[in-house]
């Protein structure tokens, strides 16, 4: 069945397979902008150059394997990888790889503990062959959305390892991963949601920095007592081996200080994300998810980007401010709005001072520093 909604993802998840499945949403298309330079009608004869966001095109996009159709920023790659509830998306700008649309249904194994990581080492280690992957597994200590972010590159790395279908398949990094704001979680996991939030936060990649809005929930799948090591007498010494998982892992990010500029693109076009049919009924059929648990949770990923989109709305604007205005200093900008419309835009420091039409005016109102600018006065 399909949800229709408002600029939502559409998700469904099966109670008893927890298959994070996503369904068409009706979501309109950013407005189509051509990017050229664009003559105002002002004395000052004033040329415009739109923003890429701005001028951003849609097209639909349809998997070659008919897994998945969205729509995405014109010319922009998709790159897909896994299989089932391992299923990954990347959606990213060729010019600059930062700004990205990023969805993983599912990520496991997460370890409890290291003493449950050497446990596992000590079972292989003697004769145990299936117990392998476990002594891949990264550790996530302390259960939360934060931590689970920041050890993605470690499951990154341990992902490519463990599932032959993400051969070929990039993941994002997400290095140096930094909270700068927290939101409440808004999915519905209820309890079983571990350290669960929607966060706002910067990253590194390549070593360039980028920033962007993250979810991800955590669920525990309970404790795995397994031997820690040789019997001594009567005794034989054990540790946790048990595991968690990650839900409804989602991420739109851009290019530092450009986030103000492609979060509404991003999140439109992450809203379209429709999984086929066949592939909804070839996860149900391989009936992944086998933990007795599992079978207690569902969740919401329209809820999940109908979060992200409210959690963007009710930031603190302060950093943004802050960031902005650094972000002109830096380049040499200063920044002006058109009276008639009040759009906002950068010019070269000075423009303003030699600009002798009366449509537009240097921004002095702070609050217009949380507008993403509609292009770059020549």
């Amino acid at each position: 069945m399909q949800i229709k909604c408002k600029r939502r993802l559409p998700v469904v998840l099966s109670v008893t397979l927890l298959a994070a499945v996503l369904s068409a949403c009706g979501v309109k298309a950013p407005p189509v902008q051509t990017g050229m330079p664009v003559q105002t009608p002002d004395s000052g004869n004033v040329t415009i150059t739109k923003t890429k966001a701005k001028a951003t095109e849609t097209e639909l996009y349809s998997a070659p394997d008919g897994s998945f159709s969205m729509q995405i920023p014109a010319g922009w790659s998709v790159s897909s990888g896994g299989t089932g509830m391992y299923h990954s998306i990347r959606v990213t700008d060729p010019e600059e790889p930062l700004n990205q649309m990023f969805v993983l249904l599912k990520a496991d194994a997460l370890l409890h503990s290291q003493a449950g990581k050497e446990a596992w080492q000590y079972t292989y280690a003697a004769g145990n062959s299936q117990a392998y992957l476990f002594t891949l597994a990264p550790v996530l200590a302390q259960p939360s959305t934060e931590n689970f972010y920041k050890l993605f590159p470690q499951y990154a790395d341990f992902a490519v390892q463990a599932e032959p279908g993400y051969a070929g398949y990039t993941f994002p990094r997400f290095e140096d991963f930094t909270v700068t704001e927290r939101f409440p979680s808004a999915g519905n996991f209820g309890q079983a949601a571990l350290g669960d939030e929607l966060l706002r936060a910067t990253f590194t990649e390549d070593g360039r920095e980028g920033e962007g809005m993250f979810a991800a929930t955590v669920v525990d799948f309970g404790p795995v007592q397994i031997a820690a090591g040789a019997p001594s007498g009567y005794q034989i010494p054990s540790a946790d081996g048990g595991y968690y998982m990650a839900y409804n892992i989602m991420a739109v990010t851009a290019a530092k200080d450009t986030l103000i500029e492609w979060e509404d693109v991003l999140t439109q076009c992450m809203g379209t994300l429709e999984y086929s049919q066949a592939y909804v009924q070839s996860v149900q059929q391989a009936g992944q998810e086998q933990v007795a648990q599992a079978m207690q949770f569902s969740a919401n990923g329209n809820a999940v980007l109908d979060g992200i989109m409210s959690s963007w709305e009710a930031r603190s604007t302060s950093q943004d401010i802050i960031s902005q205005k650094q972000s002109d200093a830096t380049l040499g900008y200063e920044r002006v709005y058109d009276t008639q419309t009040g759009e906002i835009y950068r010019a070269e420091n000075g423009w303003s001072d030699t600009y002798q039409g009366g449509r537009y005016e240097p921004v002095t109102d702070d609050s217009m520093y949380t507008k993403p600018i509609s292009g770059y006065i020549e």
